[in-house]
Protein backbone atom coordinates (compact mmCIF):
# COMPACT_ATOMS: atom_id res chain seq x y z
CA UNK A 1 0.00 0.00 0.00
CA UNK A 2 1.54 3.23 -0.75
CA UNK A 3 4.20 1.68 -3.30
CA UNK A 4 4.68 1.50 -6.62
CA UNK A 5 2.72 -0.75 -7.92
CA UNK A 6 4.32 -3.84 -10.13
CA UNK A 7 4.47 -3.64 -13.90
CA UNK A 8 1.08 -5.19 -15.15
CA UNK A 9 1.28 -9.07 -16.00
CA UNK A 10 1.27 -9.54 -20.40
CA UNK A 11 -1.49 -11.59 -21.07
CA UNK A 12 -0.82 -11.24 -24.98
CA UNK A 13 0.48 -15.52 -24.52
CA UNK A 14 -3.26 -15.99 -23.17
CA UNK A 15 -4.62 -14.53 -26.03
CA UNK A 16 -2.15 -15.60 -28.80
CA UNK A 17 -3.61 -18.97 -27.34
CA UNK A 18 -7.11 -18.24 -27.42
CA UNK A 19 -6.62 -17.23 -31.04
CA UNK A 20 -4.25 -20.20 -31.80
CA UNK A 21 -6.99 -22.52 -30.40
CA UNK A 22 -9.92 -20.95 -32.47
CA UNK A 23 -7.87 -21.23 -35.54
CA UNK A 24 -6.99 -25.08 -35.00
CA UNK A 25 -10.93 -25.97 -34.23
CA UNK A 26 -12.12 -23.97 -37.13
CA UNK A 27 -9.08 -25.83 -39.40
CA UNK A 28 -10.86 -29.28 -37.97
CA UNK A 29 -14.30 -28.29 -37.95
CA UNK A 30 -13.65 -27.10 -41.93
CA UNK A 31 -12.05 -30.92 -42.48
CA UNK A 32 -14.87 -31.95 -40.84
CA UNK A 33 -17.60 -30.16 -43.30
CA UNK A 34 -14.79 -30.93 -46.32
CA UNK A 35 -15.14 -34.50 -45.32
CA UNK A 36 -19.02 -34.59 -45.46
CA UNK A 37 -19.36 -32.95 -48.32
CA UNK A 38 -17.02 -35.60 -50.22
CA UNK A 39 -18.97 -38.47 -48.62
CA UNK A 40 -21.46 -37.19 -49.74
CA UNK A 41 -20.47 -36.83 -53.44
CA UNK A 42 -19.09 -40.25 -53.47
CA UNK A 43 -22.06 -42.41 -51.79
CA UNK A 44 -25.09 -40.12 -53.18
CA UNK A 45 -25.11 -41.87 -56.73
CA UNK A 46 -24.62 -45.09 -54.78
CA UNK A 47 -27.48 -44.92 -52.70
CA UNK A 48 -29.59 -43.14 -55.36
CA UNK A 49 -28.94 -46.21 -57.60
CA UNK A 50 -30.04 -48.74 -54.73
CA UNK A 51 -33.02 -46.77 -54.16
CA UNK A 52 -34.05 -47.00 -57.89
CA UNK A 53 -33.92 -51.05 -57.50
CA UNK A 54 -35.86 -51.16 -54.67
CA UNK A 55 -38.55 -48.66 -56.42
CA UNK A 56 -38.26 -51.57 -59.15
CA UNK A 57 -38.18 -54.34 -57.01
CA UNK A 58 -41.59 -52.36 -55.24
CA UNK A 59 -43.27 -52.35 -58.69
CA UNK A 60 -42.52 -56.18 -59.09
CA UNK A 61 -43.97 -57.52 -56.14
CA UNK A 62 -46.81 -55.26 -56.53
CA UNK A 63 -47.20 -56.72 -59.84
CA UNK A 64 -47.19 -60.43 -58.00
CA UNK A 65 -49.10 -59.82 -55.47
CA UNK A 66 -51.93 -58.58 -57.76
CA UNK A 67 -51.58 -61.61 -59.85
CA UNK A 68 -51.71 -63.55 -56.90
CA UNK A 69 -54.95 -62.02 -56.12
CA UNK A 70 -56.62 -62.31 -59.09
CA UNK A 71 -55.02 -66.05 -59.19
CA UNK A 72 -56.92 -66.77 -56.34
CA UNK A 73 -59.97 -64.81 -57.66
CA UNK A 74 -60.74 -66.53 -60.50
CA UNK A 75 -59.09 -69.67 -60.57
CA UNK A 76 -59.66 -70.85 -57.05
CA UNK A 77 -62.82 -69.18 -55.87
CA UNK A 78 -65.23 -70.43 -58.03
CA UNK A 79 -63.47 -74.26 -57.46
CA UNK A 80 -64.13 -73.49 -53.23
CA UNK A 81 -68.01 -71.97 -53.82
CA UNK A 82 -69.04 -75.11 -55.87
CA UNK A 83 -67.46 -77.47 -52.92
CA UNK A 84 -69.45 -75.19 -50.72
CA UNK A 85 -72.48 -75.84 -52.56
CA UNK A 86 -72.54 -79.75 -53.11
CA UNK A 87 -71.31 -80.06 -49.43
CA UNK A 88 -74.71 -78.34 -48.59
CA UNK A 89 -76.91 -80.05 -51.13
CA UNK A 90 -75.40 -83.94 -50.12
CA UNK A 91 -76.29 -83.19 -46.45
CA UNK A 92 -79.96 -82.99 -46.61
CA UNK A 93 -82.67 -85.68 -46.43
CA UNK A 94 -84.42 -85.23 -50.00
CA UNK A 95 -80.37 -86.10 -51.21
CA UNK A 96 -79.98 -89.12 -48.94
CA UNK A 97 -83.68 -90.63 -50.14
CA UNK A 98 -82.53 -90.06 -53.73
CA UNK A 99 -79.14 -92.29 -53.37
CA UNK A 100 -81.54 -95.04 -51.63
CA UNK A 101 -84.30 -95.11 -54.13
CA UNK A 102 -81.68 -95.31 -56.88
CA UNK A 103 -79.98 -98.05 -54.36
CA UNK A 104 -83.48 -99.70 -54.13
CA UNK A 105 -83.61 -99.90 -58.18
CA UNK A 106 -80.02 -101.08 -58.70
CA UNK A 107 -81.31 -103.82 -56.31
CA UNK A 108 -84.30 -105.03 -58.13
CA UNK A 109 -82.94 -104.29 -61.78
CA UNK A 110 -80.08 -106.92 -60.19
CA UNK A 111 -82.47 -109.87 -58.76
CA UNK A 112 -84.48 -109.80 -62.46
CA UNK A 113 -81.21 -110.10 -64.35
CA UNK A 114 -80.19 -112.92 -61.90
CA UNK A 115 -83.53 -114.90 -61.56
CA UNK A 116 -83.66 -115.25 -65.47
CA UNK A 117 -80.47 -116.45 -65.72
CA UNK A 118 -81.22 -119.17 -63.05
CA UNK A 119 -84.03 -120.16 -64.72
CA UNK A 120 -82.31 -120.36 -68.40
CA UNK A 121 -80.01 -122.37 -66.28
CA UNK A 122 -82.43 -125.20 -64.35
CA UNK A 123 -84.55 -125.28 -67.71
CA UNK A 124 -80.93 -126.20 -68.95
CA UNK A 125 -80.56 -128.99 -66.88
CA UNK A 126 -83.68 -130.70 -67.17
CA UNK A 127 -84.86 -129.11 -64.01
CA UNK A 128 -88.57 -128.50 -63.25
CA UNK A 129 -88.56 -125.19 -63.06
CA UNK A 130 -92.17 -124.94 -61.61
CA UNK A 131 -91.05 -127.10 -58.52
CA UNK A 132 -91.70 -125.64 -55.13
CA UNK A 133 -88.13 -126.11 -54.21
CA UNK A 134 -86.62 -124.98 -57.53
CA UNK A 135 -88.55 -121.83 -56.93
CA UNK A 136 -87.53 -120.86 -53.78
CA UNK A 137 -83.77 -121.82 -54.40
CA UNK A 138 -83.68 -119.60 -57.57
CA UNK A 139 -85.87 -117.37 -55.31
CA UNK A 140 -83.30 -116.76 -52.45
CA UNK A 141 -80.33 -117.04 -54.45
CA UNK A 142 -81.42 -114.36 -56.44
CA UNK A 143 -82.15 -112.17 -53.54
CA UNK A 144 -78.29 -112.94 -52.19
CA UNK A 145 -76.91 -112.07 -55.74
CA UNK A 146 -79.08 -109.05 -56.45
CA UNK A 147 -78.46 -107.28 -52.71
CA UNK A 148 -74.82 -107.77 -53.31
CA UNK A 149 -74.66 -106.45 -56.77
CA UNK A 150 -76.57 -103.20 -55.56
CA UNK A 151 -74.35 -102.70 -52.31
CA UNK A 152 -71.28 -102.86 -54.81
CA UNK A 153 -72.69 -100.31 -57.05
CA UNK A 154 -73.78 -98.55 -54.40
CA UNK A 155 -70.56 -98.37 -52.79
CA UNK A 156 -68.90 -97.87 -55.96
CA UNK A 157 -71.15 -94.75 -56.50
CA UNK A 158 -70.11 -93.41 -53.20
CA UNK A 159 -66.30 -94.10 -53.38
CA UNK A 160 -66.25 -91.95 -56.89
CA UNK A 161 -68.13 -89.50 -55.24
CA UNK A 162 -66.22 -89.16 -52.21
CA UNK A 163 -62.99 -89.36 -54.76
CA UNK A 164 -64.25 -86.09 -56.76
CA UNK A 165 -64.69 -84.58 -53.45
CA UNK A 166 -61.35 -85.29 -52.37
CA UNK A 167 -59.79 -84.20 -55.08
CA UNK A 168 -61.61 -80.81 -55.72
CA UNK A 169 -60.53 -80.34 -52.13
CA UNK A 170 -57.29 -81.10 -52.86
CA UNK A 171 -57.65 -78.80 -55.87
CA UNK A 172 -58.75 -75.95 -53.32
CA UNK A 173 -56.02 -76.69 -51.17
CA UNK A 174 -53.82 -75.35 -53.94
CA UNK A 175 -55.05 -72.47 -53.81
CA UNK A 176 -54.92 -71.86 -49.85
CA UNK A 177 -51.55 -70.15 -49.55
CA UNK A 178 -52.21 -67.75 -52.34
CA UNK A 179 -54.15 -65.04 -50.42
CA UNK A 180 -50.97 -65.10 -47.62
CA UNK A 181 -48.37 -65.33 -50.68
CA UNK A 182 -50.32 -62.03 -51.86
CA UNK A 183 -50.65 -60.58 -48.85
CA UNK A 184 -46.53 -61.37 -47.88
CA UNK A 185 -46.04 -59.69 -51.69
CA UNK A 186 -47.70 -56.57 -50.95
CA UNK A 187 -45.73 -56.48 -47.92
CA UNK A 188 -42.85 -56.61 -49.45
CA UNK A 189 -43.53 -54.09 -51.86
CA UNK A 190 -44.26 -51.59 -49.26
CA UNK A 191 -41.10 -52.87 -47.08
CA UNK A 192 -39.23 -51.96 -50.63
CA UNK A 193 -40.47 -48.54 -50.94
CA UNK A 194 -39.83 -47.39 -47.38
CA UNK A 195 -36.07 -48.30 -47.80
CA UNK A 196 -36.24 -46.82 -51.22
CA UNK A 197 -37.72 -43.43 -49.71
CA UNK A 198 -34.85 -44.21 -46.83
CA UNK A 199 -32.10 -44.79 -49.22
CA UNK A 200 -33.19 -41.72 -51.37
CA UNK A 201 -32.14 -39.30 -48.34
CA UNK A 202 -29.43 -41.64 -46.51
CA UNK A 203 -26.43 -39.51 -48.11
CA UNK A 204 -28.19 -36.09 -47.55
CA UNK A 205 -28.79 -36.91 -43.83
CA UNK A 206 -25.34 -38.11 -44.03
CA UNK A 207 -24.03 -34.44 -44.88
CA UNK A 208 -25.95 -33.02 -42.58
CA UNK A 209 -24.95 -34.68 -39.84
CA UNK A 210 -21.03 -33.96 -40.57
CA UNK A 211 -22.14 -30.31 -41.22
CA UNK A 212 -23.50 -30.20 -37.86
CA UNK A 213 -20.48 -31.87 -36.41
CA UNK A 214 -18.00 -29.30 -38.20
CA UNK A 215 -20.41 -26.77 -36.84
CA UNK A 216 -19.60 -28.00 -33.27
CA UNK A 217 -16.60 -27.89 -33.67
CA UNK A 218 -16.12 -24.65 -34.94
CA UNK A 219 -18.11 -22.93 -32.30
CA UNK A 220 -15.96 -25.02 -29.98
CA UNK A 221 -12.84 -23.25 -31.19
CA UNK A 222 -15.04 -19.69 -31.09
CA UNK A 223 -16.15 -20.52 -27.11
CA UNK A 224 -12.21 -20.96 -26.72
CA UNK A 225 -11.01 -17.57 -27.84
CA UNK A 226 -14.36 -16.36 -25.93
CA UNK A 227 -13.15 -18.16 -22.76
CA UNK A 228 -9.77 -16.97 -23.18
CA UNK A 229 -10.34 -13.27 -24.20
CA UNK A 230 -12.42 -13.38 -21.08
CA UNK A 231 -10.08 -14.45 -18.89
CA UNK A 232 -8.09 -11.43 -19.99
CA UNK A 233 -10.65 -8.94 -19.85
CA UNK A 234 -11.44 -9.91 -16.06
CA UNK A 235 -8.18 -10.28 -14.98
CA UNK A 236 -7.15 -6.53 -16.89
CA UNK A 237 -10.43 -5.09 -14.88
CA UNK A 238 -9.50 -6.35 -11.94
CA UNK A 239 -5.93 -5.26 -11.88
CA UNK A 240 -7.68 -1.54 -12.90
CA UNK A 241 -9.68 -2.16 -9.73
CA UNK A 242 -7.01 -2.70 -7.41
CA UNK A 243 -5.04 -0.12 -8.84
CA UNK A 244 -7.70 2.27 -8.53
CA UNK A 245 -7.76 1.01 -4.34
CA UNK A 246 -3.94 1.19 -4.18
CA UNK A 247 -3.71 4.12 -5.34
CA UNK A 248 -6.85 5.77 -3.41
CA UNK A 249 -5.12 4.49 -0.27
CA UNK A 250 -1.74 4.77 -0.36
CA UNK A 251 -2.30 8.66 -0.73
CA UNK A 252 -2.80 8.75 2.99
CA UNK A 253 -0.03 9.97 4.83
CA UNK A 254 -0.48 8.54 7.58
CA UNK A 255 -2.61 7.83 10.46
CA UNK A 256 -4.48 10.74 11.17
CA UNK A 257 -3.57 12.36 7.72
CA UNK A 258 -5.06 9.01 5.91
CA UNK A 259 -8.12 9.89 7.68
CA UNK A 260 -8.32 13.77 7.21
CA UNK A 261 -7.64 13.09 3.31
CA UNK A 262 -10.70 10.46 3.08
CA UNK A 263 -12.80 13.15 5.96
CA UNK A 264 -12.00 15.36 3.30
CA UNK A 265 -13.24 14.09 0.20
CA UNK A 266 -16.28 12.04 1.68
CA UNK A 267 -17.26 14.11 4.69
CA UNK A 268 -20.61 11.80 4.81
CA UNK A 269 -19.29 8.87 3.45
CA UNK A 270 -18.67 5.43 5.30
CA UNK A 271 -15.75 5.29 2.57
CA UNK A 272 -13.53 3.60 5.16
CA UNK A 273 -16.30 1.26 6.60
CA UNK A 274 -16.24 -0.16 3.18
CA UNK A 275 -12.62 -0.87 3.10
CA UNK A 276 -13.08 -2.57 6.68
CA UNK A 277 -11.12 0.27 8.31
CA UNK A 278 -11.49 -1.39 12.33
CA UNK A 279 -8.93 0.42 13.83
CA UNK A 280 -10.18 1.74 17.51
CA UNK A 281 -8.07 5.00 16.65
CA UNK A 282 -10.50 6.02 14.07
CA UNK A 283 -13.16 5.73 16.20
CA UNK A 284 -15.53 7.96 18.59
CA UNK A 285 -18.29 7.26 21.30
CA UNK A 286 -17.54 3.67 21.00
CA UNK A 287 -20.60 1.66 23.06
CA UNK A 288 -20.18 -1.83 23.69
CA UNK A 289 -23.52 -4.00 21.92
CA UNK A 290 -22.85 -7.38 22.78
CA UNK A 291 -21.22 -10.66 21.90
CA UNK A 292 -21.11 -12.60 18.32
CA UNK A 293 -22.03 -16.23 18.54
CA UNK A 294 -19.99 -17.85 16.53
CA UNK A 295 -16.40 -16.23 16.94
CA UNK A 296 -17.10 -15.03 20.55
CA UNK A 297 -15.76 -11.38 19.31
CA UNK A 298 -17.12 -7.83 21.00
CA UNK A 299 -19.61 -6.09 19.21
CA UNK A 300 -19.97 -2.30 19.41
CA UNK A 301 -21.47 0.24 18.17
CA UNK A 302 -19.28 3.37 17.19
CA UNK A 303 -19.30 6.33 14.59
CA UNK A 304 -16.20 7.28 12.87
CA UNK A 305 -13.99 10.93 14.28
CA UNK A 306 -15.17 12.96 10.86
CA UNK A 307 -18.73 11.78 10.74
CA UNK A 308 -22.00 11.02 12.70
CA UNK A 309 -23.61 8.08 11.35
CA UNK A 310 -23.12 4.71 13.31
CA UNK A 311 -21.98 1.76 12.86
CA UNK A 312 -21.56 -1.87 14.37
CA UNK A 313 -18.46 -4.07 13.99
CA UNK A 314 -15.06 -4.89 15.75
CA UNK A 315 -12.17 -3.64 16.41
CA UNK A 316 -8.96 -4.51 14.55
CA UNK A 317 -6.68 -4.62 17.78
CA UNK A 318 -9.13 -7.55 19.40
CA UNK A 319 -9.46 -9.20 16.06
CA UNK A 320 -5.98 -9.43 15.63
CA UNK A 321 -5.18 -11.56 18.99
CA UNK A 322 -7.97 -14.14 18.19
CA UNK A 323 -7.60 -14.13 14.50
CA UNK A 324 -4.84 -12.22 13.21
CA UNK A 325 -5.38 -13.91 9.58
CA UNK A 326 -8.67 -11.63 9.62
CA UNK A 327 -6.65 -8.34 9.82
CA UNK A 328 -4.61 -6.47 7.66
CA UNK A 329 -2.10 -3.54 7.61
CA UNK A 330 -3.53 -0.27 5.72
CA UNK A 331 -0.01 0.93 5.21
CA UNK A 332 -1.28 4.43 6.04
CA UNK A 333 -0.69 3.52 9.76
CA UNK A 334 -4.48 1.96 10.89
CA UNK A 335 -5.69 -1.82 10.60
CA UNK A 336 -8.61 -3.26 8.99
CA UNK A 337 -10.58 -6.24 9.20
CA UNK A 338 -11.79 -8.90 6.58
CA UNK A 339 -15.11 -9.12 7.88
CA UNK A 340 -16.25 -12.00 5.55
CA UNK A 341 -13.33 -14.50 6.75
CA UNK A 342 -15.45 -13.32 10.64
CA UNK A 343 -18.40 -14.45 8.81
CA UNK A 344 -19.80 -10.60 10.47
CA UNK A 345 -21.41 -8.24 8.90
CA UNK A 346 -20.14 -5.01 9.71
CA UNK A 347 -23.99 -2.34 9.19
CA UNK A 348 -25.08 1.35 9.91
CA UNK A 349 -26.99 1.25 13.08
CA UNK A 350 -29.52 3.91 13.78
Amino acid sequence: MGKKSNDAPDYTPLANASAAANEKMTALGQEQLDFAKLQYEQNNPIMQEIAQKQGLAMDQQLAQGKDYYDYLKNTYRPVEQGIVADAMAFDTDAYRNQLATKAAADSGIAFNRTRQANERAMASMGVNPNSGRFQGMAQQSGLMQAANRAGAMTGARERAQQTGYARKLDAAGLGRGLSGASTAAYGSAVGAGNSAVGNYGAAGQQYLGGMAQGASTVGSGLNMQLSGLGNVLNSQTQMAVNAADNSFLGNAGGLMGGVAGLATAFPNSPMLAAFGASDRRLKDNIEFAGIDDVTGLNLYDFNYKWNSKRFRGVMAQEVKEMYPEAVYDSGAGWMGVYYDMLGIEMKEVH
